[in-house]
């Protein structure tokens, strides 16, 4: 795992162990607007992020909350999903 390769949010938040824990898109959105992820490219519109720096904001979250990120899933991905699926 090359912790150096940029990712999208869309991109991190399909990794499986972080999907265990409850990060979607919208969590790592919120991240880079409260300052704990910045930057390091775009893709097109797609803000792209360092892959060990979303691992290490994900688990210093965790850590600090000593527990998951959400209990339920994120209404704003619920909700796409649910629009996907009509």
């Amino acid at each position: 795992m090359n912790l150096d390769a940029q990712v999208s949010a869309r991109e991190a938040a399909g990794y499986p162990p972080l999907r265990t824990y409850g990060v979607c898109r919208h969590l790592i959105g919120m991240w880079k607007r409260l300052g704990k992820l910045i930057p390091v490219g775009q893709r097109g519109r797609s803000p792209l992020y360092r892959w060990g720096d979303v691992l290490r904001v994900e688990r210093d979250t965790r850590l600090r909350a000593g527990k998951s990120h959400r209990s339920a899933e994120c209404r704003s991905c619920e909700r796409a999903s649910e629009r996907c699926a009509a």
